[in-house]
């Protein structure tokens, strides 16, 4: 799915690390953004409070979960499920929106 501490990890992996939970809790919460706490896993974070907020404006009813133990196994597909669609949804809004010249920029890169 992406790259974490130069590894490539996947989607469960992701929803189960502390700094994803950190994020989806903090946006859960209403807290402010907060990267300092997490140094090289800043993205897992970004990506919990954009699942969070992605699920909050489906109207999805966003479900506590623990900062500091592992997340339920029952729970994990679920948020999986919601993060990689997240992740979907801003790749097509990305392509949506891309001007002509953005587009052949990017696939130069």
């Amino acid at each position: 799915m992406t790259q974490f501490r130069d590894n490539w990890i996947t989607a469960q992996e992701m929803v189960r690390s502390r700094a994803w939970r950190y994020g989806y809790e903090d946006f859960r919460l209403g807290a402010p953004l907060d990267f300092s706490g997490h140094r090289s896993k800043a993205l897992a974070y970004e990506y919990g409070r954009l699942t969070a907020a992605f699920l909050k404006s489906e109207g999805r009813q966003l479900i506590r979960i623990s900062t500091t133990r592992p997340i339920s196994e029952t729970l994990v597909p679920e948020l999986v499920e919601a993060l990689i669609e997240c992740v979907q949804v801003h790749q097509d809004a990305m392509r949506r929106y891309q001007t002509p010249r953005a587009a052949s920029v990017i696939e130069e890169a």
